[in-house]
């Protein structure tokens, strides 16, 4: 069955009684010809000069949403069922009830729709990937020719409203050189800005800092602000080395390593695996072999500029690891059992046997060291219990009597 509404326009339908449109004013109206429209058919078809659509169900244009960003792209003709005026438009609509009420914003058609909303009858006729396939579309269909029926609500040829909007970066950039070019213009606007926000810590940059935080990305925050601070860096290089010098001796200060040590012990038992991720990540950096050969370059580098301070650091690190290695021994009579000597270490021990001429050198130190920890003999049986006339024993193993 074709409808002709008028010359342009054309309606071509196969009736199903028993599919119903879903809207809920189908039988609120007296008019035959409009309720007729409002039912779903099979099949459904518009020409409009003479090119057919298909017209889409509900059912099958929320199927036809665009995957990548969720808007519903269409094409669609508004007919008015009665006089057969008509108006085509686009619609790009990011969810369905914003679709459903849109209707469209040609001034000759939204006056002739305020008046008579209940006797036109909208047909979505297209569905497109990209805005600019509905404008493509749209240009096709509304022409200078259909411009020039009496019957069509377009004032303007199709095609218009949404190619190419400039992103909000470009914007900013556009309001960036004009002020730029114009400073004459914003001169009370810019030195407020420079005294709430660039005058130090204030509880106004405080709060601009927070809504930055609150719309913004960890990750460019962090970007934005170590920009910042390198561009502040390069042109204040004095002002940068008082403030480094002044965050160290804040950091070294009893009250802020408390503080830091409790926000940091807050953290890990509410971050346990975050945590050992962390520390085993710290572990694997600092054994790489690229860690290695830039630490050892770093040391040689400063033991160079600074000797006399590395040969103390050298004695402190040997101090050290002699206090934390080297055990205190005992020399006692072999005769009575009793401790004669008490030496913090086997190289004291060996030295005091030097000096008093019962060891000809240093070398005794590994025939005390045997004796201590009770080595077999090299003949096989036994252990070794006495060198230079004495045996020795760990302080730790045995009662000193005083």
């Amino acid at each position: 069955m074709i409808i002709e509404i008028n010359d342009n326009i054309k309606i071509w339908k196969e009736f199903n009684p028993i599919e119903l449109s879903m809207d809920n004013d189908l039988f609120n109206s007296t008019d035959a010809n409009r309720n007729l429209a409002k039912l779903v058919f099979n099949k459904e078809r518009i020409a409009i000069k003479n090119r057919w659509f298909d017209v889409l169900t509900p059912s099958e244009l929320i199927r036809k949403r665009n995957k990548s960003d969720g808007y519903y792209r269409v094409v669609y003709i508004q007919i008015n069922m009665e006089n057969g005026e008509y108006y085509i438009g686009k619609a790009n609509r990011p969810t369905w009830s914003e679709l459903k009420r849109y209707q469209g914003t040609g001034l000759k058609f939204v006056n002739k729709f305020n008046k008579d909303s209940d006797k036109f009858v909208r047909f979505y006729i297209a569905s497109c990937e990209t805005a600019e396939e509905t404008e493509l579309l749209e240009s096709e269909l509304v022409g200078s020719e259909l411009l020039s029926d009496e019957k069509c609500l377009n004032l303007v040829a199709g095609g218009g409203g949404t190619t190419k909007h400039p992103s909000t970066s470009e914007t900013r950039e556009k309001k960036r050189k004009y002020m730029k070019s114009h400073p004459e213009q914003f001169q009370p606007m810019l030195e407020a800005s420079r005294n709430a926000f660039q005058s130090g810590d204030s509880p106004l940059l405080r709060a601009r800092s927070q809504r930055i935080k609150e719309v913004m990305s960890d990750e460019k925050y962090r970007k934005m602000t170590n920009e910042r601070i390198k561009n502040w860096k390069a042109e204040n290089p004095e002002a940068y080395a008082e403030a480094r010098k002044k965050n160290h001796e804040a950091i070294k200060k009893s009250e802020s390593q408390a503080k830091r040590k409790a926000s940091f012990d807050q953290w890990v038992k509410n971050n346990p695996k975050e945590y050992q991720v962390w520390q085993e990540k710290l572990i694997s950096s600092r054994t790489t072999p690229e860690a290695n050969e830039k630490r050892k370059a770093s040391r040689k580098e400063w033991s160079e500029k600074n000797p006399e301070k590395a040969n103390v650091n050298v004695k402190k690190r040997a101090k050290a690891a002699a206090e934390k290695l080297s055990k205190a021994i005992c020399m006692i009579d072999l005769q009575s059992g009793e401790v004669l000597k008490t030496f913090p270490s086997q190289r004291a021990a060996a030295k005091w046997l030097v000096d008093n001429g019962k060891a000809k050198n240093l070398n005794c130190s590994s025939s005390i060291s045997a004796v201590c920890l009770r080595k077999t003999c090299t003949t096989g049986y036994g252990y070794r219990k006495k060198t230079c006339g004495y045996d020795w024993r760990f302080a730790s193993e045995i009662q000193i009597k005083n």
